[in-house]
Protein backbone atom coordinates (compact mmCIF):
# COMPACT_ATOMS: atom_id res chain seq x y z
CA UNK A 1 0.00 0.00 0.00
CA UNK A 2 2.71 2.41 1.11
CA UNK A 3 4.62 1.65 -2.42
CA UNK A 4 1.79 2.38 -4.28
CA UNK A 5 0.95 5.53 -2.39
CA UNK A 6 4.44 6.39 -2.71
CA UNK A 7 4.00 5.44 -6.99
CA UNK A 8 0.77 8.05 -7.31
CA UNK A 9 2.58 10.93 -5.99
CA UNK A 10 5.00 10.50 -7.44
CA UNK A 11 3.23 10.45 -10.56
CA UNK A 12 1.47 13.41 -9.54
CA UNK A 13 4.60 15.12 -9.32
CA UNK A 14 5.89 14.53 -12.93
CA UNK A 15 2.20 15.53 -14.01
CA UNK A 16 2.66 18.59 -12.29
CA UNK A 17 6.12 19.41 -13.39
CA UNK A 18 5.01 18.40 -17.20
CA UNK A 19 2.12 21.16 -16.63
CA UNK A 20 4.19 23.74 -15.65
CA UNK A 21 6.61 23.19 -18.24
CA UNK A 22 3.74 23.38 -21.11
CA UNK A 23 3.03 26.44 -19.68
CA UNK A 24 5.95 28.53 -19.26
CA UNK A 25 6.57 27.54 -23.15
CA UNK A 26 3.33 28.54 -24.04
CA UNK A 27 4.03 31.61 -21.57
CA UNK A 28 7.43 32.37 -23.71
CA UNK A 29 5.31 32.23 -26.81
CA UNK A 30 4.38 36.02 -26.24
CA UNK A 31 7.15 37.47 -26.03
CA UNK A 32 8.39 38.18 -29.79
CA UNK A 33 4.31 39.29 -30.12
CA UNK A 34 5.54 41.90 -27.64
CA UNK A 35 7.30 43.23 -29.61
CA UNK A 36 5.71 42.91 -33.02
CA UNK A 37 2.44 44.76 -31.12
CA UNK A 38 4.93 47.25 -30.04
CA UNK A 39 5.83 47.41 -33.99
CA UNK A 40 1.87 47.83 -34.52
CA UNK A 41 1.75 50.75 -31.45
CA UNK A 42 4.59 53.11 -33.30
CA UNK A 43 2.84 52.68 -36.19
CA UNK A 44 -0.16 54.02 -34.51
CA UNK A 45 1.64 56.93 -32.85
CA UNK A 46 3.27 57.86 -35.98
CA UNK A 47 -0.74 58.21 -37.85
CA UNK A 48 -1.58 60.18 -34.97
CA UNK A 49 1.54 62.81 -35.07
CA UNK A 50 1.22 63.04 -38.95
CA UNK A 51 -2.34 64.07 -38.25
CA UNK A 52 -1.44 66.61 -36.21
CA UNK A 53 1.41 67.77 -38.49
CA UNK A 54 4.40 66.74 -36.90
CA UNK A 55 5.99 64.77 -39.94
CA UNK A 56 9.42 64.30 -37.74
CA UNK A 57 7.74 62.69 -34.70
CA UNK A 58 6.14 60.54 -37.21
CA UNK A 59 9.26 59.56 -39.15
CA UNK A 60 10.73 58.34 -35.92
CA UNK A 61 7.84 56.38 -34.88
CA UNK A 62 8.16 54.28 -38.57
CA UNK A 63 12.16 54.03 -37.92
CA UNK A 64 11.33 52.83 -34.19
CA UNK A 65 8.55 50.32 -35.59
CA UNK A 66 11.21 49.05 -38.02
CA UNK A 67 13.40 48.05 -34.97
CA UNK A 68 10.87 46.31 -32.89
CA UNK A 69 9.98 44.68 -36.30
CA UNK A 70 13.59 43.46 -36.92
CA UNK A 71 13.94 42.71 -33.03
CA UNK A 72 10.85 40.43 -32.82
CA UNK A 73 12.15 37.94 -35.70
CA UNK A 74 15.90 37.67 -34.15
CA UNK A 75 14.05 37.41 -30.33
CA UNK A 76 12.08 34.45 -32.01
CA UNK A 77 14.84 32.51 -33.67
CA UNK A 78 16.76 33.15 -30.86
CA UNK A 79 14.11 31.65 -28.58
CA UNK A 80 13.22 28.93 -31.42
CA UNK A 81 9.81 30.12 -31.41
CA UNK A 82 7.65 29.89 -34.49
CA UNK A 83 4.34 29.67 -35.54
CA UNK A 84 1.81 30.41 -37.56
CA UNK A 85 0.12 32.85 -35.45
CA UNK A 86 3.23 34.89 -35.30
CA UNK A 87 3.67 35.05 -39.22
CA UNK A 88 0.09 36.34 -39.44
CA UNK A 89 0.63 38.75 -36.72
CA UNK A 90 3.36 40.27 -38.33
CA UNK A 91 1.68 40.57 -41.44
CA UNK A 92 -1.24 42.96 -39.61
CA UNK A 93 1.43 45.08 -38.15
CA UNK A 94 3.21 45.74 -40.62
CA UNK A 95 0.33 46.93 -42.88
CA UNK A 96 -0.26 49.26 -39.76
CA UNK A 97 3.13 50.63 -39.32
CA UNK A 98 4.63 50.38 -43.43
CA UNK A 99 1.77 50.66 -45.16
CA UNK A 100 -0.40 53.12 -43.37
CA UNK A 101 1.72 55.13 -41.02
CA UNK A 102 4.11 56.32 -44.01
CA UNK A 103 0.61 56.80 -46.43
CA UNK A 104 -0.67 59.43 -44.08
CA UNK A 105 2.83 60.66 -43.43
CA UNK A 106 3.23 61.29 -47.10
CA UNK A 107 0.06 62.77 -47.21
CA UNK A 108 -0.16 65.37 -44.31
CA UNK A 109 3.57 66.45 -45.57
CA UNK A 110 3.20 67.32 -49.10
CA UNK A 111 0.65 65.21 -51.10
CA UNK A 112 -2.05 66.87 -49.56
CA UNK A 113 -1.27 70.46 -51.64
CA UNK A 114 -2.13 68.47 -54.30
CA UNK A 115 -5.61 67.88 -53.92
CA UNK A 116 -7.40 64.63 -54.84
CA UNK A 117 -4.35 63.49 -56.81
CA UNK A 118 -2.60 63.58 -53.50
CA UNK A 119 -5.10 61.42 -51.61
CA UNK A 120 -5.10 59.05 -55.19
CA UNK A 121 -1.06 58.92 -54.80
CA UNK A 122 -0.63 58.10 -51.19
CA UNK A 123 -3.41 55.67 -51.25
CA UNK A 124 -1.25 53.88 -54.17
CA UNK A 125 1.55 52.98 -51.59
CA UNK A 126 -0.87 51.57 -49.22
CA UNK A 127 -2.82 49.54 -51.59
CA UNK A 128 0.58 48.31 -53.19
CA UNK A 129 2.47 47.49 -49.23
CA UNK A 130 -0.59 45.68 -48.73
CA UNK A 131 -0.23 43.91 -51.94
CA UNK A 132 2.97 43.06 -51.04
CA UNK A 133 2.70 41.36 -47.58
CA UNK A 134 -0.42 39.18 -49.22
CA UNK A 135 2.65 38.21 -51.80
CA UNK A 136 5.09 37.86 -48.80
CA UNK A 137 2.28 35.66 -46.43
CA UNK A 138 2.38 33.37 -49.15
CA UNK A 139 6.05 33.09 -50.13
CA UNK A 140 8.02 34.23 -46.94
CA UNK A 141 10.30 30.58 -47.33
CA UNK A 142 11.16 31.80 -50.89
CA UNK A 143 12.04 35.10 -49.65
CA UNK A 144 14.88 34.51 -47.39
CA UNK A 145 18.07 35.67 -49.40
CA UNK A 146 16.48 37.58 -52.12
CA UNK A 147 13.26 39.49 -51.58
CA UNK A 148 10.59 39.83 -54.78
CA UNK A 149 10.16 43.40 -54.68
CA UNK A 150 11.06 45.69 -52.17
CA UNK A 151 10.24 45.05 -48.73
CA UNK A 152 7.31 47.76 -47.10
CA UNK A 153 9.86 47.83 -44.10
CA UNK A 154 12.62 49.22 -46.49
CA UNK A 155 10.15 51.21 -48.42
CA UNK A 156 8.91 52.83 -45.44
CA UNK A 157 12.20 53.83 -43.75
CA UNK A 158 12.99 55.47 -47.22
CA UNK A 159 9.68 57.63 -46.59
CA UNK A 160 10.92 58.37 -43.26
CA UNK A 161 14.49 59.05 -43.41
CA UNK A 162 12.98 61.39 -46.65
CA UNK A 163 10.74 63.10 -44.50
CA UNK A 164 13.24 63.66 -41.81
CA UNK A 165 16.24 65.19 -44.12
CA UNK A 166 13.47 67.47 -46.02
CA UNK A 167 10.62 68.15 -44.14
CA UNK A 168 12.05 71.60 -43.38
CA UNK A 169 12.40 72.09 -47.12
CA UNK A 170 9.54 74.23 -49.14
CA UNK A 171 8.69 72.31 -52.22
CA UNK A 172 7.31 74.10 -55.36
CA UNK A 173 5.00 72.74 -57.29
CA UNK A 174 7.51 70.51 -59.86
CA UNK A 175 9.38 69.33 -57.10
CA UNK A 176 6.18 68.20 -55.63
CA UNK A 177 5.71 66.25 -58.62
CA UNK A 178 9.01 64.76 -58.18
CA UNK A 179 7.95 63.55 -55.07
CA UNK A 180 4.47 62.15 -56.57
CA UNK A 181 6.57 60.47 -59.13
CA UNK A 182 9.25 58.64 -56.48
CA UNK A 183 6.10 57.49 -54.82
CA UNK A 184 4.58 56.08 -57.43
CA UNK A 185 8.12 54.30 -58.37
CA UNK A 186 8.10 53.11 -54.66
CA UNK A 187 4.47 51.53 -55.27
CA UNK A 188 5.65 49.93 -57.92
CA UNK A 189 9.03 48.19 -56.64
CA UNK A 190 6.95 47.20 -53.80
CA UNK A 191 4.57 44.99 -55.94
CA UNK A 192 7.60 44.35 -59.05
CA UNK A 193 9.51 40.70 -59.41
CA UNK A 194 12.79 42.81 -58.93
CA UNK A 195 15.16 41.05 -56.43
CA UNK A 196 16.05 42.92 -53.84
CA UNK A 197 19.23 41.06 -51.49
CA UNK A 198 18.48 40.95 -48.08
CA UNK A 199 21.60 40.33 -46.16
CA UNK A 200 20.32 37.78 -44.52
CA UNK A 201 23.16 35.57 -45.61
CA UNK A 202 26.09 37.92 -44.15
CA UNK A 203 27.92 36.02 -41.30
CA UNK A 204 28.08 37.68 -37.58
CA UNK A 205 31.59 38.78 -38.66
CA UNK A 206 30.41 40.67 -41.96
CA UNK A 207 27.47 41.91 -39.77
CA UNK A 208 29.26 43.88 -37.33
CA UNK A 209 31.45 45.08 -39.63
CA UNK A 210 29.00 46.87 -40.98
CA UNK A 211 27.11 47.96 -37.96
CA UNK A 212 30.07 49.80 -37.02
CA UNK A 213 31.29 51.28 -40.09
CA UNK A 214 27.35 52.46 -40.04
CA UNK A 215 28.00 53.69 -36.48
CA UNK A 216 30.71 55.33 -37.37
CA UNK A 217 28.81 57.35 -40.48
CA UNK A 218 26.00 58.26 -38.00
CA UNK A 219 28.48 59.36 -35.46
CA UNK A 220 30.06 61.73 -38.63
CA UNK A 221 27.16 62.39 -40.43
CA UNK A 222 24.12 62.12 -38.70
CA UNK A 223 21.46 60.02 -38.49
CA UNK A 224 18.69 60.60 -40.75
CA UNK A 225 21.65 61.58 -43.29
CA UNK A 226 23.15 58.16 -43.11
CA UNK A 227 19.38 55.95 -43.47
CA UNK A 228 18.67 58.29 -46.59
CA UNK A 229 22.12 57.61 -48.22
CA UNK A 230 22.11 54.28 -47.41
CA UNK A 231 18.68 53.46 -48.47
CA UNK A 232 19.55 54.95 -52.21
CA UNK A 233 22.54 52.76 -52.32
CA UNK A 234 20.65 49.99 -51.89
CA UNK A 235 17.69 51.26 -54.39
CA UNK A 236 20.81 51.61 -56.88
CA UNK A 237 22.88 48.29 -56.30
CA UNK A 238 19.70 46.57 -56.50
CA UNK A 239 18.12 48.13 -59.56
CA UNK A 240 21.94 47.84 -60.92
CA UNK A 241 22.09 44.14 -60.04
CA UNK A 242 18.64 43.01 -61.36
CA UNK A 243 19.33 44.66 -64.70
CA UNK A 244 23.03 42.70 -65.09
CA UNK A 245 21.49 39.43 -64.15
CA UNK A 246 19.26 40.49 -67.33
CA UNK A 247 21.34 41.26 -69.50
CA UNK A 248 23.83 38.27 -68.70
CA UNK A 249 20.73 36.06 -68.70
CA UNK A 250 20.09 34.32 -71.91
CA UNK A 251 16.93 34.74 -73.52
CA UNK A 252 15.05 30.93 -74.49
Amino acid sequence: MGFVTRFAGKNRRMRKRLHFRQRLVRSLHIIPNLFTLGNAFFGFCSIILAAHGNIVGAAYFILMGALMDGLDGRVARFMKISSDFGTQLDSLCDTVTFCLAPSILLYFWELKKLGVLGVVIAGMFLLSGILRLARFNITHDEQFIISTGVTTTVAACFVASLALTLHEYLFLLHEQFALLALVLALSWLMVSTVPFPTFKELSRTATGISIGIGLAFIITMGLTTVLLYAFIAYFLYSLGRAIAIKIRTPKA
